[in-house]
C-alpha cells in the first residue's frame, strides 16, 4: 500500500512538472478512485476475459482465473487450451493491469484508460510507448468480470 502512495504522489508531480508525459491531474484521480473502488469491493477470487491488442504475436482472449488473488490459470478463451507458457506473462489479472496503466503513467507517449464502473478494475488501457515508433503500440480489454465465491 505504501509503494502505491508513494507511486500516486509521483505521479502527481509528474503531472504538475509538465514534461510531456501523459499523465494528467484527470488520469491522476481516476486512477486513484478506481484503485478504491476495487480494493474496497473484497475481491480475492474472480474470473476475467483479457484480451491483448498488438504487434507482438499471440492476441487471443484469455479467461484469467483468480483464487486468493492468485492466478492459477490462462485460458485459450476460443480453445479452452492453456495460454502457452511463452506467453502467459503478458495475460495480466486486475493487479496486473493497475501495474501496467502505472507504468504506462510514467513511461508512455500517450495513453488512455477506461475503468469499470462497478469495479473499478482497468477495463481498457490503450498506450503508445514512443509516438516516433512503429507498431509498438498495445491495447488491453478487460471484460467478462464474473466475482468467485
Amino acid at each position: 500500500m505504501r509503494q502505491r502512495t508513494f507511486l500516486a504522489a509521483g505521479l502527481l508531480v509528474l503531472a504538475a512538472c509538465g514534461d510531456g508525459n501523459p499523465v494528467g491531474t484527470q488520469l491522476i484521480l481516476s486512477l486513484r478512485a478506481a484503485h478504491a473502488r476495487w480494493q474496497s469491493s473484497g475481491i480475492d477470487s474472480y474470473e476475467i476475459t483479457v484480451r491483448r491488442a498488438c504487434f507482438c504475436g499471440f492476441i487471443d482472449p484469455v479467461r484469467v482465473r483468480v483464487v486468493d488473488g492468485a492466478i492459477v490459470s490462462r485460458t485459450v478463451v476460443a480453445t479452452g487450451e492453456p495460454v502457452p507458457a511463452s506467453y502467459a506473462e503478458l495475460i495480466p489479472d486486475v493487479r496486473g493491469l493497475f501495474a501496467i496503466v502505472e507504468e504506462a503513467a510514467i513511461d508512455a507517449d500517450d495513453l488512455d484508460t477506461r475503468f469499470d464502473p462497478v469495479y473499478g478494475f482497468p477495463a481498457e488501457i490503450s498506450i503508445d510507448w514512443d509516438e516516433v515508433a512503429v507498431d509498438d503500440e498495445v491495447v488491453y480489454v478487460a471484460e467478462g468480470f464474473t466475482p468467485l465465491p
